[in-house]
């Protein structure tokens, strides 16, 4: 909670001042590599921003009486805000106003990352108190040469296959939506660095999007070294809730559909499980949280705070993703021993004496087993392709180990 308290206070964005400070105080939790990039760097298809820097935001109206500042708090001034300094009308200024009728008292989060905008952001309630005709507008902001940051930490498995996972840190003044998913992964890191692992572990910890598009384009993240992705966020209030990856029947798909209730198929929308999916890249990755984002009415708001979440809630989120890391670590995938072709199983005593039209259930089960056994398979993707209880296809494993038709890949 401390740590919690700590980012929470900071100015974070895409590229602040205040992110090598949000770094730094994971790092004082779990050992952080912090990799920079400078701005303009080509990112595919993007470019790493200019850092933000906010000198003052503050709306005043005909009196001189300040009705915002964001010095007060920064989620008044939308994010990346340009520069204005003036008088307005108060018609013009409703253009460069934001507001949430929804949630009367709450200041929405809007940002402007990739354009040129300015404005506020203000509670509906104060909204409605704007009686003037007149505003005076002085918001004065900065876009200067600086460094996109991602922090990176590894515990190293048996394997050099990895596990990805992911948070960001990018969202000023809320809690739900990032953070919580930052304080989720410093205390599973702790959790995993005492064990021994199969798989080597990548946890990152980046602004949204473009920090993910970052590091995939700056080789960080290889992606035919990564067996599967898990994102990090909203995980502070109600229940567990999974999005599948776009494969929909990975192995870490069916292992946690065994797990958790609620179940979604993969859209391409919403936090880093989309760049992650995207072309030419194609890791499998799925969304383990709570509430969905946008899904809350407090998304995106000022409401998103400390008396929103739960911390038993991450806690207990920490406990599920270490059960679901631990049971994938156990599984095995199969693969024939055999050059090519199928298996010759009368030479093993597998195979009925006399030939008869049509098979039975055992032996097309039997079929489909070595059918699946491509290096890509466990046992409960192949109870689930089948439709057959995963006890049944661990005895056939049995089986082809003992006759050493299959190998543990």
């Amino acid at each position: 909670m401390k740590l919690l308290n700590k980012l929470y206070k900071l100015n974070r964005s895409l590229v602040s001042d205040d992110n090598e400070t949000a770094l730094n105080l994971i790092n004082e939790y779990i050992p952080l590599q912090i990799h920079k990039y400078k701005s303009d760097t080509q990112c595919f298809d993007w470019k790493i921003p200019k850092k933000w820097k906010v000198n003052k935001g503050i709306l005043k109206d005909s009196t001189g009486k300040i009705i915002l500042d964001s010095d007060n708090n920064i989620l008044h001034l939308i994010n990346y805000s340009n520069s204005f300094k003036g008088k307005i009308s108060k018609n013009n200024l409703i253009n460069h106003l934001h507001y949430d009728k929804n949630l009367p008292n709450a200041i929405p989060y809007r940002t402007s990352y990739y354009s040129n905008n300015w404005g506020f952001c203000i509670s509906y309630n104060q909204f409605k108190e704007l009686n003037d005709t007149i505003y005076y507008i002085d918001i004065d902001t900065e876009f200067i040469e600086g460094e996109l940051l991602i922090g990176e930490a590894v515990l190293k498995g048996k394997s050099d296959k990895e596990i990805i996972l992911t948070s960001y840190y990018c969202h000023p003044n809320q809690i739900n939506d990032g953070l919580s998913g930052v304080i989720l992964l410093t205390k599973l890191y702790n959790k995993l660095r005492v064990l021994d692992l199969k798989y080597t572990y990548r946890f990152f910890f980046w602004p949204e999007t473009i920090g993910c598009l970052t590091a995939l384009s700056q080789k960080l993240i290889r992606p035919e070294n990564v067996e599967y992705a898990l994102i990090s966020t909203t995980v502070g209030k109600g229940d567990p809730y999974y999005k599948r990856t776009y494969l929909k029947n990975h192995s870490i798909d069916n292992i946690i559909e065994d797990i958790v209730k609620n179940i979604r198929n993969y859209i391409p929308t919403g936090s880093d499980e989309r760049q992650l999916s995207s072309q030419n890249i194609r890791i499998p990755t799925g969304v383990l949280t709570t509430i969905p984002y946008e899904e809350f009415d407090e998304y995106h708001t000022s409401e998103d705070n400390l008396d929103f979440i739960c911390i038993d809630t991450i806690n207990n989120m920490v406990d599920l993703y270490l059960k679901i890391l631990i049971k994938y670590e156990k599984y095995s995938k199969y693969k024939l021993s055999i050059d090519g072709g199928e298996p010759f199983l009368s030479k093993y005593n597998l195979y009925r004496k006399i030939g008869i039209p049509g098979n039975s259930n055992e032996e097309v089960i039997r079929n489909w087993i070595l059918h699946y056994c491509d290096g890509t398979k466990n046992s409960i993707d192949m109870s689930k392709l089948i439709n057959v209880n995963e006890n049944k296809i661990i005895e056939y494993i049995k089986l082809f180990e003992q006759n050493n038709i299959i190998w543990k890949v």
